[in-house]
């Protein structure tokens, strides 16, 4: 009779499987990484798309669903993993199966990943609460858990490799956190083996130098603590090029000087205050279709720090969900930034710009400014910021710049922080690093977020109307999450009924609202009076592709200023640059036709005048 925890999963180092005390560790290449992946993301749904991007990445079998299954099948059958729950035996691991995805559950008993995050959160939880020692001895018994690098023997495709870079960062954190308590126990002395170790190992982390130094000064070797800091600057310099932080020069200086307030305080209290977090975005929705936007994402966030503060910007049309994958990026990289997080929108509920003046006074006052010391100018704000964040890790995430002012003075000083910026026009800013366009979803994908909306079976029912209601929306998923949230509150309609819907009114938008129509309706408030007159015109036109002959006929203009306009429509992404293969010789232009649907809407009728007309009601040359 098999024990209630007869699967041990250990990731945390090689890969090793015990079953029922048998070593069974798949050795088959392709095995191993999907064992591993279903067991990092244990107990949440993992589609096959990510399981096929990992195992394959760009070059799948054309048998891939067959592979796919065997793979399944052999790890049900070599490691005895259930198809459906079982009353009997609550604790049984069990690889579930549905049409498009796969779920592996597990308790922290059977993996070892599991178990650490478990005893990582209860020891930083009794730190919090004052109580040193339970929680020292909490985080070293998460951390005994670790043999080696976190899959050290698994070939790792971009998603495990992703997986195994959180895991390595939140053991880093750990073990400073564990180290930390030490120290205020007054145990430096006993540290002083594993911070030289560590230092050794890691000699560009400036947080193991950092705490080394500070425990020899404490231990009465304060030539040895300033030995250390010539090694780490040093190693900055010829390995990246930099010079230490700021928070660890201090330290320095404070050694020199024999400052009194690094002595070990009579009593030993944890009372770091948590990280800021400023307006934090909600918890994001389920991201689909954007494996390569997010994997490039999280290698620039992650990867070593340069010169200069990572500022990745995220582009595409209104409805494309940059916001969205904001939101989720931010929460799966919150570990590696630990000294806080600042989100703000720079457009008001009406549209408006919001300086950064504005935003820097909110993110002043949540790293702990008084109002009465929050400086009165914007220059004295951006210097206030900046060296607060000199010698912290920080994310900031912008949403909807529309300029270059925005953005600048709301840029951290250290080069280990980074910031996500969104715009709703495309912008030329220097010190934007990264522009990550982010398309419409394709079908296939479109109809995978119906599904996560919906539920599979209600998708399944009508394959063909799903994948026509992915045409009408464009593969926006602003357009599509609108869909979705009428057909949930409408749970006796059929997929087809809201397809003839959206066939009268354009994928559902209309003037009673939608995230799509809102979308739109923000992009539209920032082009200029005439830009909004040439919209409500192109708009008219039968047909969605506009070579420029005919868009300088319809706006009664020369082909010179009807580019001009087209172009600012480009810009603010409600109008495509169509490449148009056989028509070099005229530019044309493409709208996205949910697009174009709701800036009819907004634009309203064209009118019968010239455009030349509405530049001279606007006080604008035509």
């Amino acid at each position: 009779m098999r024990g209630l925890v007869a699967l041990r999963v250990s990731l945390l180092g090689p890969l090793e499987v015990m079953c029922d005390g048998v070593l069974v560790t798949p050795t088959a290449g392709k095995l191993r990484q999907l064992l591993s992946l279903l067991a990092l993301r244990a107990n949440t749904v993992v589609r096959t798309e990510r399981i096929v991007e990992e195992l394959w990445e760009a070059t799948p079998p054309a048998s891939v669903s067959t592979t796919l299954q065997t793979y399944i099948y052999l790890l049900r059958k070599h490691l005895n993993l259930g198809r459906s729950p079982s009353a009997e035996k609550p604790a049984e691991p069990l690889l579930e199966t549905s049409p498009y995805s796969y779920r592996l559950s597990l308790t922290p008993g059977m993996l070892d990943a599991l178990w650490f995050e478990q005893r990582a959160d209860r020891g930083r939880a009794e730190l919090e609460a004052g109580d040193l020692a339970a929680g020292s001895a909490t985080l070293g018994e998460a951390l005994r858990l670790w043999r080696g690098p976190a899959l050290a023997d698994v070939v790792c495709g971009p998603l495990l490799q992703a997986e195994v870079l959180r895991l390595e960062e939140r053991y880093k954190g750990v073990l400073e956190s564990r180290i930390d308590a030490d120290l205020a126990l007054g145990r430096h002395a006993e540290l002083l083996g594993e911070l030289t170790s560590l230092v050794a190992e890691y000699p560009t982390h400036e947080g193991f130098p950092f705490r080394l130094m500070t425990a020899l000064y404490r231990s009465g070797r304060r030539a040895d603590a300033l030995s250390v800091y010539q090694r780490l600057r040093r190693s900055l310099a010829e390995d990246l090029g930099l010079d230490p932080s700021a928070g660890i020069r201090r330290l320095h200086q404070s050694i020199l000087d024999s400052d009194p307030l690094l002595d070990l305080p009579g009593t030993a209290t944890v009372a770091t205050p948590p990280p800021p977090e400023v307006n934090m975005v909600p918890a994001a929705p389920k991201i689909v279709g954007r494996a390569h936007q997010l994997a490039e994402i999280f290698d620039l966030l992650t990867a070593p720090p340069g010169s200069q503060p990572a500022v990745v910007m995220m582009a595409g049309p209104p409805g494309s969900g940059a916001t969205t994958i904001c939101a989720h990026v931010s929460q799966v990289v919150r570990e590696c930034y630990p000294d806080g997080q600042f989100f703000a929108s720079m457009l008001d509920h009406e549209g408006r710009k919001i300086g950064a003046e504005r935003v820097l006074e909110d993110f002043l006052r949540a790293t702990g400014v008084s109002g009465d010391c929050v400086p009165l100018s914007l220059p004295g704000r951006v210097l206030a910021f900046q060296d607060w964040t000199r010698s912290r890790r920080v994310l900031i995430v912008l949403d909807d710049v529309t300029e270059t002012a925005q953005l600048s003075p709301l840029l951290p000083a250290n080069a280990d922080s980074a910031v996500l910026v969104t715009c709703r026009r495309r912008l030329s800013i220097p010190s934007v690093s990264h522009l990550i366009n982010i398309p419409p979803l394709t079908v296939g994908e479109g109809v995978r977020l119906l599904a996560d909306l919906l539920g599979d079976a209600r998708v399944i029912r009508e394959p063909h109307r799903a994948r026509r209601l992915v045409e009408l929306c464009d593969g926006l998923p602003g357009a599509l999450h609108d869909v979705a949230a009428r057909l949930l509150v409408r749970p006796h309609w059929e997929l087809g009924r809201m397809v003839k819907t959206c066939e009268l009114s354009y994928a559902g938008s209309s003037p009673a609202g939608g995230s799509i129509w809102a979308s739109v309706e923000r992009t539209c408030r920032l082009a200029s009076h005439r830009v909004q007159a040439a919209l409500g015109r192109l708009t008219e036109l039968a047909s969605p592709v506009v070579p420029l002959s005919l868009a300088a006929a319809t706006l009664q203009v020369d082909e010179h200023l009807a580019e001009m306009l087209l172009e600012e429509l480009v810009e603010l992404r409600l109008l495509e640059a169509d490449p148009g293969e056989g028509h070099a010789k005229e530019p044309r232009y493409r709208f996205i036709p949910t697009i174009r649907h709701v800036a009819r809407l907004l634009t309203g009728p064209a009118e019968a005048d010239p455009l030349d007309a509405a530049l001279v009601r606007a006080g604008l040359p035509s």
